[in-house]
């Protein structure tokens, strides 16, 4: 729902469906959630920039199961959500970080087809899929603070092995018994159609987080993390097409469904 001042998303949530084995008190965004803004988020490419989604820690929880094509339901959601963020003594008192003050007009079409390809092939039941996909969106967020670039880097981690996890089960299935990390990275190499580089499973990030997670280490003992900017972009973009090849089994370039688009406008 977009609104001059607001932009607010409503989802299904069934609590039935997120009782474990174990517990979090860091359960939030939802799984429904975080399949909803990762649908939106994988589907742009870095040749047209990015999506980056940052929800509030606001939120509401209505009891029972409403219609979202309901308008009223809508408008009384909207009323209720209005009135939780004015009441937020958290961002009242800059106990929570904000995300940007303004709203900015993505003019590229979103790629509707793989969107709601996304959407319903994310399984909220698959509990490393969702830690994955959470990871990788908060690293998104982390790094709109500058002051927090380092620490983007740590979901963003995250994110990788989770995607390692994911990625020698499928290996695994072609009939590789206990993939290797270079088995993983070969799988890569194939699907995505590079040559063969013969490194493990994203080799060269790993030493960037041995080096930034442990202060003294078998490279030295930092003051500092020592790695840029553009390993946080680089590994942020490669996971985006790593995760979309998983839950689409397919390379998609974000690029040609945006050309296709323009090529039929009008003119």
């Amino acid at each position: 729902m977009v609104r001059d001042d607001l932009i607010f998303t409503a989802c299904h949530f069934d609590q039935d469906a997120h009782e474990g084995d174990y517990y979090s008190e860091y359960d939030e965004p939802t799984p429904e959630e975080i399949r909803l803004l990762a649908s939106l988020s994988l589907p742009i490419g870095p040749e047209r920039g990015s999506l980056v989604l940052y929800p509030s820690a606001t939120r509401i929880r209505l009891d029972e199961h409403r219609r979202l094509d309901d308008p009223a339901v809508i408008a009384e959601a909207e009323m209720l959500l209005r009135r939780a963020i004015k009441s937020d003594v958290r961002q009242v008192r800059g106990g929570a970080l904000m995300p940007p003050g303004e709203y900015r007009h993505f003019h590229w079409p979103l790629p509707d087809s793989e969107n709601e390809e996304l959407l319903s092939n994310i399984d909220i039941h698959d509990h490393l899929l969702i830690r994955g996909l959470s990871t990788w969106l908060k690293a998104s967020m982390l790094n709109i603070h500058e002051m927090f670039g380092e620490e983007a880097n740590y979901p963003l981690w995250i994110s990788l092995d989770a995607s390692f996890a994911i990625i020698k089960e499928v290996v695994q299935a072609t009939g590789v018994q206990d993939p290797s990390a270079v088995d993983c990275q070969t799988y890569i190499h194939e699907a995505f159609g590079e040559e063969n580089s013969g490194l493990r499973y994203f080799e060269e990030f790993y030493d960037d987080r041995i080096m930034t997670m442990h202060p003294r280490n078998r490279f030295g003992t930092f003051a500092f993390a020592p790695i840029s900017h553009c390993d946080f972009y680089a590994l942020k973009v490669a996971l985006r097409e790593v995760y979309r090849y998983i839950l689409m089994g397919r390379v998609v370039d974000p690029q040609l469904a945006i050309d296709t688009v323009e090529a039929n406008l009008p003119l």
